[in-house]
C-alpha cells in the first residue's frame, strides 16, 4: 500500500463512525443495512440464541452468511480499502484468522494488491507443524482480518502466532464489532481495532429501515447494558461475572 499516507490513530475512533468523512460514513451505513437485508443480523428476544460460551443473546451476527454475496464482499473490500487509506494504515500482507477471517482476508488482499496468509487456531499437528500458512518475511507489517469481534479473546492466538513469525501486527480489521470490550482488549496487546460496522450503527440502521422494532431494540440494549441481569431476569444461566 505505497499510496497510504501517515496519520495519527486515536483509540476513540477505532470503532466509531468517522464523523467528518461523509463518504466513509455512508459506505459503512450501507454495509450495516445489507446485513439486515441478508438476514446476517438476527434479533430474537423471545427465543435467544445460544453462544459458543454457553450464554445466550437476543442478537446474533452470522459473518459466514455474507461471504456468499459478491456485492457484499465487494462493498466490504472497497470500504476497507478506503478506511485504511484514510487512516494511513500500510500493510505488506493481510492475514485471515481460521476460519471465518479467511474469505475476508482473501478479497481484501486482492483489493489492496498485497499477499495473503492465514493463521490457524493451533499449529498443524503434522508435516511442518505450521500455524501461519503462506509466506511472510521478518519485519513485514501484517493486517489481521477477521469477520467480527466480541470480547477479543479469540484474537490473542492469531496475534501471538504472527508475532512469533517475526512480523509486526499493529492493526486488526473486522466487518462487525459487537462492542463488548474487544477494542480495549486488543489495545492492551498493542493492536488497534478497525470495524466497518458496529452494534450501535447496525441497530440504528435496522430501526430506520423497518427491519427492527423499537421494543426489540430496547431488549438488545438491555442485554448489552448488563448481560448477567438480562440472563437472570429470564431464568437463564450466565457464564461470567
Amino acid at each position: 500500500m505505497g499510496n497510504a499516507v501517515s496519520s495519527d490513530l486515536k483509540t476513540s475512533t477505532a470503532t466509531s463512525i468517522d464523523a467528518p468523512d461523509a463518504v466513509l460514513h455512508r459506505l459503512r451505513q450501507a454495509l450495516a443495512l445489507m446485513l439486515w437485508e441478508m438476514e446476517a443480523v438476527r434479533v430474537r428476544p423471545e427465543e435467544p440464541f445460544r453462544l459458543a460460551s454457553g450464554n445466550f443473546s437476543p442478537i446474533y451476527v452470522n459473518g459466514r452468511r455474507v461471504i456468499s454475496d459478491p456485492s457484499f464482499m465487494q462493498l466490504f473490500s472497497a470500504t476497507s480499502r478506503l478506511l485504511l487509506e484514510r487512516r494511513g494504515i500500510a500493510s505488506d500482507a493481510v492475514a485471515g484468522g481460521e476460519t471465518a477471517g479467511i474469505p475476508f482476508a482473501s478479497v481484501l488482499s486482492v483489493a489492496l494488491g498485497c499477499p495473503m496468509v492465514y493463521v490457524r487456531k493451533q499449529p498443524k499437528g503434522y508435516g511442518m507443524g505450521s500455524q501461519v500458512e503462506g509466506q511472510l518475511k521478518p519485519g513485514q507489517r501484517v493486517l489481521l482480518v477477521e469477520d467480527l469481534i466480541t470480547d477479543g479473546g479469540s484474537k490473542k492466538g492469531f496475534i501471538d502466532a504472527l508475532r512469533a513469525a517475526e512480523v509486526t501486527v499493529d492493526h486488526c480489521l473486522v466487518f462487525f464489532d459487537r462492542q463488548q470490550g474487544g477494542a480495549e482488549l486488543l489495545q492492551g496487546w498493542g493492536v488497534q481495532l478497525h470495524a466497518l460496522a458496529d452494534r450501535h450503527t447496525t441497530l440504528a440502521a435496522g430501526v430506520e429501515a423497518g427491519h427492527l422494532k423499537a421494543e426489540a431494540r430496547a431488549e438488545v440494549d438491555a442485554y448489552f447494558a448488563d448481560p448477567g441481569a438480562w440472563h437472570r431476569a429470564r431464568g437463564l444461566e450466565f457464564q461470567g461475572g
